[in-house]
């Protein structure tokens, strides 16, 4: 854990933490899998070109939380879903607003208040 933060230069939030703590990533939540420490990133440096097309496509809301979350999944060549961090929205108790986005479907980022908000909803969605 230590290590990714250093690599990253930040410290998770709180419940993020905590999972990588626990299970360092999952298979299959909610069509995703949630990746480990050592494979967690910044969009940017984990998906330059996706970045660049929304970049040119003219979306600087999307790139602006682009630019400043962390990638936490990974669709195995799936439905090009993803989940990420906002470590420019952080809440008293240290928690980063989460969202799950699909880009390939046009959709906007879907806001969630948290990474524990966010598997649930994602846990109760496939029940």
């Amino acid at each position: 854990m230590l290590a990714a933060e250093a690599r990253l230069g930040v410290r998770l939030p709180p419940a993020y933490r905590n999972f990588l703590l626990t299970s360092n990533g999952w298979t299959t939540i909610g069509r995703l899998d949630l990746l480990g420490a050592e494979e967690i990133g910044w969009f940017p440096d984990l998906d330059p070109g996706l970045l660049e097309a929304w970049e040119s496509a003219g979306f600087p809301d999307v790139t602006g939380t682009l630019e400043r979350s962390l990638l936490i999944t990974n669709d195995d060549g799936g439905s090009g879903g993803h989940w990420l961090l906002d470590s420019g929205r952080v809440a008293e108790d240290g928690e980063w607003i989460a969202y799950e986005w699909w880009p390939g479907e046009g959709g906007d980022l879907e806001e969630h208040d948290n990474f524990g908000d966010l598997v649930a909803r994602a846990v109760e969605a496939s029940s």
